[in-house]
């Protein structure tokens, strides 16, 4: 695995870690309502926060099987996790907002591709 694969797999790693942030520590802010186009007022639902604390926690477990992925050196591993976060962009993308291909899938596809590639 190169360097640069390296590099690139943080990147998502660190942007999962900053998605559970949001969803599950911080799902009431400006911030949250702003980057996934929810309400205020939706996300002081207590069913929501409960619905975004889970979603959290996967973003949470994904960044720690991307690290994991990366100290002990398993590329299939990544490659897997990488795969997975581009088909729930992709999903994303068909089911609410075009952009999130590119918000949430964009460093993963260069990633895998740097995988597949170096």
């Amino acid at each position: 695995m190169s360097i640069f694969t390296i590099g690139l797999a943080i990147l998502v790693a660190i942007e999962c870690v900053y998605i559970m942030y949001l969803e599950t520590i911080n799902p009431v802010s400006e911030k949250t309502a702003k980057t996934f186009g929810i309400d205020m007022q939706v996300l002081k639902d207590a069913n929501i926060q409960s619905l975004l604390k889970n979603q959290g926690v996967y973003n949470g477990l994904l960044a720690l099987g991307i690290l994991y992925s990366l100290v002990v050196s398993n590329t299939s591993l990544l490659g897997a996790i990488l795969i997975y976060i581009i088909a729930v962009a992709i999903y994303g993308s068909i089911t609410v907002d075009k952009s999130i291909i590119l918000k949430q899938g964009g460093v993963a596809i260069v990633t895998l591709l740097s995988l597949l590639l170096f």
